[in-house]
């Protein structure tokens, strides 16, 4: 009797979970005052401020502007107002594309649910859709084409934990997440990469968690250079699951190493606008430390390099500093910030034979990979 309730339950919280949407920024940062939607498949019903007011069918468009804070729409010839939000809500799973006034077409095919409203004199567009069916855009997105189905497993559960646990970060702006790289890039649905939605079939529902059941940060980045960095490091606040460890599966991948040089007049400026005190020497800095540094370190001061990445618009701050007469040369292992999981690593890893669970737990520190909707189970004691 009592496995059959707990089936039941199971099977009751796994409804409840079910086609669990999530709101994303798309375009975010655009500065659009007029787009054009045209419904590619199926059929969607056009809501102003709430109320159904038409149906658009595939091979339809609609006009939606925005000015003084007001939006319209034109269907067919026939305008609608909104003071509020304009809603293409879907029937079933449907496709749309958007076209902003005055640019090339993008491309971009998204699913389900788009709804639109005015802020700061623009628009706003917002996909509304069912996390499994985000999943797979952000894996082409952010991983690429041509790459093992075990990679995209693993692209596919640290893409969908982040999401769920970022469920509020652009709360603020009326929605969840961002389509760009503030939170995951997201492009709609995939369009090269049929592994894409395969790996998120495979692993449906599945979310990395720590001991305490609780949903991690799944930082990731493209490429440690050789070695990860640990959260705080780079944030301040330490994640028990993100620490550093060497990776040497990188090292020869196409992001692993780059270089930049500037004039060591350039450099020796920017070092002098950090120190404190300011020194009356001169000359280049140069900095060749024999193991990932946190700092640039001199006798007259401490610079964090992750500063100087984001002041000089570096790879990574993980590089050395090689004084060439006239010219600086900065040579550097990575891209990204270097917290969690390297996506090159994941990528070599995956060709070796290793799986996702492999590759998660590699990278991840004492996690589990558990069903989202079993989670509460797994919390009862």
């Amino acid at each position: 009797m009592h496995r059959i309730l707990l089936a039941i339950l199971l099977f009751c919280n796994s409804i409840a979970f079910a086609g669990d949407p999530i709101s994303v920024g798309i375009f975010n940062g655009a500065n659009y005052t007029r787009v054009t939607v045209t419904i590619l498949t199926g059929q969607y019903i056009l809501k102003i401020d709430g109320d159904e007011v038409t149906t658009i069918s595939a091979g339809q468009s609609a006009d939606v502007s925005v000015a003084t804070g007001k939006l319209t729409a034109i269907v067919q010839g026939k305008e609608y107002k909104s003071s509020q939000k304009i809603i293409f809500q879907s029937s079933g799973y449907c496709e749309f594309k958007v076209q902003a006034a005055g640019q090339k077409a993008n491309g971009r095919i998204y699913s389900e649910n788009l709804h639109l409203f005015a802020t700061g004199g623009r628009l706003q567009l917002v996909n509304r859709i069912d996390v499994e069916n985000y999943v797979p855009g952000v894996i082409e997105a952010e991983g690429g084409g041509d790459h093992e189905i075990e990679y995209y497993k693993v692209q596919a559960i640290i893409s969908r934990t982040y999401a769920l646990n970022n469920l509020r970060r652009h709360e603020a702006e009326g929605f969840s997440v961002c389509d760009g790289t503030h939170c995951q890039v997201y492009h709609g649905r995939p369009r090269h990469e049929p592994l894409a939605r395969q790996a998120t079939e495979a692993t449906e529902d599945i979310v990395i968690v720590d001991d305490n059941i609780d949903l991690i940060t799944a930082a990731f980045h493209s490429n440690c250079g050789g070695h990860t960095v640990n959260a705080e490091d780079v944030w301040s606040k330490p994640l028990s699951y993100c620490v550093a460890r060497p990776d040497s599966f990188c090292t020869m991948m196409p992001h692993s190493h780059w270089e930049k040089s500037m004039p060591s007049t350039q450099w020796y400026e920017y070092i002098q606008s950090k120190k404190n005190p300011v020194t009356d020497s001169t000359g280049a800095i140069a900095y060749v430390p024999n193991k990932r540094s946190l700092y640039l370190v001199d006798s007259s001061f401490v610079i964090p390099t992750r500063t100087i990445r984001q002041d000089l618009k570096l790879r990574s701050a993980y590089f050395t500093v090689h004084d060439q007469g006239e010219q600086v040369k900065l040579m550097g292992q990575g891209f990204g910030h270097g917290v969690g999981l390297c996506q090159e690593g994941a990528m070599r890893m995956a060709v070796l034979g290793y799986t996702y669970k492999d590759i998660i737990h590699y990278y991840y520190k004492g996690v589990h990979l558990v069903p989202r909707r079993l989670i509460w189970f797994f919390k009862e004691d």
